[in-house]
């Protein structure tokens, strides 16, 4: 009876100690998974959320580039103007040291104010809520004129594409002031409505500003020079079907689509950065 106590209490103390051992065990794969889940990524873009943390409690190790007194000014007087995005301020201060060869032009490009008092000036010549800063982000030479040229100019560029939005055109393509030959150009897009009498050239101007440009008759030349069966399929598309047509259509008349189209045909005509 004593022996059988004995045995029966040894396979029981046998039979804890595994299951202890087992318990133990589970909880340390458990802790192990836990500090392994704290480590890694989640599948829904934790990764980058995990980097920019990183990165925002070790910006010591990363040094940030430091603007001087002069480049703060600029930067914020160009936020003031309402240009949020970073990119385009850091473009704007640059255009002080980029255009800024002169004393002039120095204290224009490179000071706040003056460049403030500048741009009132010239958003005096056009409707309420023109982005003349947008503007200038793509054609800082603009400042430069007098703003009596560019008074005329305007006025010359309403007189070349009378039926046009003019303000709105050059708002999106402010190097449309900067055209000499106004004549040639608008001359040239008659010429490109006379090809496509079906599509409004208003509207593909209206749509993609920067189809008026010095190049345009260059352009309009390379067009029609194109043979019938060299033309791309969405060129072809704006063209009236050939007589032999199976499945005749008619020509299209989507403005924004041959705004496109019209550019990307005629860029093969310039060299490279020359567009």
């Amino acid at each position: 009876m004593d022996v059988g106590w004995a045995t029966s209490a040894r396979v029981e103390a046998s039979r804890r100690a595994c299951a202890s051992s087992s318990d133990e065990g589970r909880r340390a794969t458990t802790s192990r998974r836990r500090e392994r889940g704290r480590g890694s990524p989640t599948r829904a873009g934790g990764g980058g959320a995990n980097f920019e943390r990183l990165v925002q409690q070790n910006r010591w190790l990363f040094p940030q580039p430091e603007l001087d007194e002069e480049q703060e000014a600029l930067d914020a007087f160009w936020l003031s103007r309402g240009v949020v995005e970073e990119h385009q301020r850091a473009s704007l201060v640059a255009m002080g040291r980029e255009l800024a060869s002169g004393v002039a032009e120095r204290e224009l490009y490179r000071n706040a104010d003056a460049l403030g008092h500048a741009l009132s000036r010239l958003e005096t010549l056009f409707p309420r809520g023109t982005d003349v800063a947008k503007m200038l982000w793509h054609c800082p030479e603009v400042l430069q004129l007098p703003l009596s040229e560019v008074a005329t100019r305007l006025i010359a560029f309403k007189r070349a594409f009378p039926n046009v939005n003019a303000e709105r055109v050059v708002e999106g393509n402010p190097r449309a002031l900067l055209l000499d030959d106004l004549e040639s150009v608008a001359d040239a897009l008659r010429e490109l409505q006379d090809e496509f009498p079906q599509v409004d050239m208003i509207s593909v101007i209206d749509f993609e500003p920067h189809v008026i440009q010095k190049t345009l008759p260059t352009r309009v030349r390379a067009l029609r020079n194109i043979k019938p069966g060299d033309r791309s399929a969405s060129l072809r598309a704006f063209y009236p079907p050939a007589s032999d047509a199976v499945d005749p259509q008619p020509p299209m008349k989507n403005a924004q689509l041959f705004a496109k189209v019209f550019l990307l045909t005629t860029d093969c005509c310039f060299p490279r950065g020359d567009v």
